[in-house]
């Protein structure tokens, strides 16, 4: 009997989304992760334990948190992260200004699903339904293989976004639960993998192939940086990877953005963040071209 579990660790579900598969969905980000990347617009999910968000410009110094804070800290004035604060959210619950708040909470299916089922016109008449993301989703599959169920019983589809670092044996019974698949990659060369994600590429790479040979849709994702991925070499010998290996897969390109900036902040983590540079349009134009030229259709949601 496959393992399961009622609960999960969520960073927050995100209503409405329309870049995340077809129709209208709800893409549901899951916490933990084992790679590091140097652009990761989600820091707080690269583990799943509770964390305190402090929205600076939101605060007013009124300390009602530091009133409330049963480990006599001061929410608003404390280093983040902070080894005395346990997350409990009581400072949280009196902060008026909404400047606090908690990342990372536990959720059960109960309470994830009963909101789904709100949404299941919505999903229904615009060919959505919920797409799991993170962090890495599947290292969260007991939590997984619980939603995914519930969800099947609402005829309500499901997507995933993984960035491929799992153990695929782990998860394998979940691959046919999900109606696609995005799977990121992020640089072909390992070490140039490794250098800015903490991990190499071979579990990754071998993960791809064997996702794509159950048989179900997948779209390559490729976050697009000036200076870590793309160069024209990367760039061929993904086309190359994704023609031998991921023949009818169609492909995406993130351009890098700085949006991500701001959590790094209100996590007290600003000393992580790593600017890169946006590429243009015509470089992103440029890349698809390479990839059009081996025959790899350009992924389009309906």
């Amino acid at each position: 009997m496959e393992e399961c579990s009622n609960t999960g660790i969520v960073i927050q579900m995100q209503d409405y989304s329309i870049h995340d598969g077809d129709g209208v969905r709800t893409t549901i980000f899951l916490a933990g992760c084992m790679l590091r990347c140097q652009w990761c617009a989600n820091p707080e999910s690269w583990t799943p334990n509770r964390k305190l968000v402090f929205y600076r410009h939101k605060c007013v110094e009124c300390m009602k948190c530091a009133q409330a804070c049963p480990q006599n800290l001061i929410p608003c004035k404390m280093e983040r992260p902070n080894d005395a604060c346990t997350a409990c959210g009581k400072c949280v619950e009196v902060c008026t200004q909404k400047a606090l708040d908690i990342a990372c909470s536990e959720k059960s299916a109960d309470e994830l699903v009963k909101k789904l089922e709100r949404d299941a016109l919505f999903f229904r008449y615009s060919g959505g339904g919920v797409t799991f993301s993170g962090g890495e989703p599947f290292l969260q599959h007991k939590f997984m293989r619980v939603l995914l169920d519930r969800l099947e019983e609402l005829g309500i589809n499901s997507w995933v976004e993984t960035c491929g670092y799992f153990d695929f044996e782990a998860v394998q019974d979940l691959i046919p639960k999900f109606s696609h698949f995005f799977l990121d990659l992020k640089h072909m060369d390992s070490a140039k993998h490794k250098e800015f994600t903490g991990c190499g590429n071979e579990k990754i790479l071998e993960n791809a192939k064997k996702i794509y040979a159950t048989g179900v849709p997948m779209t390559i994702r490729i976050p697009t940086i000036v200076e870590v991925n793309l160069d024209d070499n990367n760039l061929e010998k993904t086309a190359q990877f994704m023609k031998n290996s991921l023949p009818t897969a169609t492909i995406e390109l993130l351009p890098y953005h700085e949006l991500g900036k701001a959590k790094y902040i209100s996590l007290g983590m600003e000393h992580k963040f790593v600017k890169f540079t946006t590429p243009t349009e015509e470089e992103i134009s440029h890349a698809y071209d390479i990839f059009k030229a081996y025959g790899i259709e350009i992924a389009e949601y309906k």
